[in-house]
């Protein structure tokens, strides 16, 4: 989700690009609010950042920050304060393909919003939602040597374009020690090669922490060889979220080879998490939830003006709005007020989830708001 803010020249401040640039969602989130909240109060009431960021090394592997949100990836480098924007090591920050030159300012506004984010998902209940938990494997007593060049499970979402999957744990049963490589596949395009371990033909788990994210089928993948199986079969439909079914492939790569596909198995076990993560959902569909996303900024706003010590700004100079309206905003639902605002925005965009038809994300249902004073 990228929000912007609009130049209302109420402060000397410059933001960064990534916070002035017109964004895709054509969202300004002060644009159309209550009047009193400019950039110049948004400045003055929002808490300072005490904090001086490392200096960049070429060693370091940095990820995107509006993901980790970790302060690990913002640096400083010949004067300036660098965002890092795409993930990776020994890019410097003049390379705009992978840092974004921001500054202090600009990191304050995002940090907020960081904030208002969270809230419109937590309040239309669209935080990460476990769906299923599945151990998938079979304690193998019999040798097989596998057909084909490779081997593995194919795993894909049930009921949601918003599910995806973490693989938790592997097992490998195999009369052997040697590691072997395991190919993981989206749409038949390589994305990552882990090692796993057999323990000498005994079922074993190792922990992994694999993140499946993306549209379409993914495989986890073996070089065809002798395992440990017991004939066991699976029912590709039995699990809530996700599909899981085992496959051989024929060729000179995992890329290009030919599937087919079935349901016995293959010595690879995986415990595996479905999880709804819908906030793709709220991207795809701003324009339908523009309206509770602004009213949040604003919502937010005011409890922040009203709770800051004194109704005081970090730089110790009073901000003279008037603590009755700022009340009255926030309680009277009788009104045009910030707080009908934010409930009225609220109960649309939840009747907009209620109009989806993915199965999961309408797991929400049973959930209905009436407004009205509190």
């Amino acid at each position: 989700m990228i929000l912007g803010i609009s130049e209302d020249f109420t402060s000397t401040v410059n933001f960064d690009s990534e916070l002035s640039s017109i964004p895709s969602s054509g969202l300004h989130l002060n644009s159309g609010v209550h009047p009193s909240i400019t950039v110049g109060n948004l400045l003055e009431f929002l808490p300072k950042i005490n904090f001086t960021f490392s200096q960049w090394k070429n060693s370091t592997d940095y990820g995107v920050f509006t993901e980790t949100r970790n302060k690990k990836d913002i640096v400083f480098y010949q004067n300036k304060i660098y965002q890092s924007i795409q993930s990776g090591t020994n890019k410097i920050p003049t390379n705009s393909e992978y840092w974004l030159e921001t500054n202090i300012e600009s990191l304050r506004v995002k940090s907020f919003l960081n904030k208002v984010k969270d809230r419109v998902y937590s309040e239309l209940s669209l935080e990460k939602i476990l769906v299923n938990n599945q151990f998938l494997y079979e304690n193998g007593d019999t040798e097989t040597t596998l057909d084909g060049n490779y081997s593995g499970w194919v795993i894909e979402p049930k009921g949601s374009d918003y599910v995806s999957f973490r693989v938790n744990q592997i097992s490998f049963q195999k009369f052997s020690n040697n590691s072997v490589s395991l190919y993981i596949l989206n749409q038949n395009k390589l994305i990552d090669t882990i090692t796993i371990t057999p323990d000498d033909g005994r079922l074993n788990f190792q922990d992994f922490d694999i993140k499946l994210s993306g549209k379409g089928d993914f495989k986890l993948l073996i070089d065809s060889t002798s395992v440990l199986t017991s004939n066991a079969t699976v029912d590709p439909q039995q699990f809530d979220g996700f599909l899981a079914y085992t496959t051989t492939g024929t060729g000179d790569s995992v890329e290009t080879a030919d599937y087919t596909y079935n349901v016995y198995g293959n010595g690879i076990g995986l415990n595996i998490t479905a999880f709804l993560d819908p906030k793709v959902y709220i991207d795809n569909n701003l324009s339908e939830f523009g309206s509770f996303i602004r009213s949040t900024f604003e919502y937010m706003t005011f409890q922040m003006f009203l709770h800051n010590s004194n109704n005081r700004s970090n730089t110790s100079e009073r901000i003279q709005i008037d603590r009755d309206m700022l009340l009255r905003e926030l309680k009277d639902m009788n009104v045009d007020s910030v707080v009908r605002r934010f409930y009225n925005g609220k109960k649309k965009a939840l009747k907009m989830l209620e109009k989806t038809f993915d199965t999961q994300l309408n797991k929400n249902n049973g959930i209905t708001l009436n407004v009205g004073s509190i």
